[in-house]
């Protein structure tokens, strides 16, 4: 990909190059410096992540993780999904977001999901990502969320739904 004439390579990263960029974006303003998640060593979790001129400057991390509304069917979950402001809008998040869908679709995920930002709400939607439930509050945070849900067997085309 071509983001501002300099190109970004996504690709799988360490929990330790992770973990900065994790810091700086979704830690900035709250009362937690911790930056880690259960499952974040586990041997079926991987850790996408974009880097551009030698540095990580986005990541995300994929989980195999049951979605709570049907526990039943293979799913994966989404945590620490991290852009830095130098790199907003420019199609890095995207990026990443489809580099792990297509993870989730080789480990025969019927589900991707995410507790995701407020915020951020409207960036899955865009992705086809459904917003769940209730707000709530993420407790490591302080910051208001929703459960946000990609059903991997229906394609979205322009806002129509179509099953697979």
């Amino acid at each position: 990909m071509i983001v501002s004439k300099q190109a970004f390579t996504i690709r799988r990263i360490t929990l330790e190059e992770a973990t900065p960029v994790r810091l700086d974006v979704l830690r900035r303003g709250t009362p937690s410096r911790l930056a880690t998640y259960d499952g974040d060593s586990e041997p079926t979790t991987v850790h996408i992540g974009a880097e551009l001129s030698g540095s990580v400057v986005a990541t995300s991390t994929w989980l195999m993780r049951p979605w709570p509304d049907d526990a039943q069917s293979p799913a994966v979950q989404l945590r620490g999904m991290a852009v830095l402001d130098s790199m907003q809008n420019t199609g890095v998040g995207k990026a990443l977001i489809d580099a792990g869908i297509a993870h989730a679709r080789e480990r025969g995920a019927r589900y991707v999901w995410a507790k995701a930002r407020d915020s951020a709400l409207y960036f899955y939607e865009r992705r086809g990502f459904a917003v769940e439930g209730e707000q709530f509050i993420e407790p490591a945070s302080g910051v208001s969320h929703h459960l946000v849900v990609l059903d991997l067997r229906v394609e979205r085309k322009e806002g129509i739904a179509v099953e697979r």
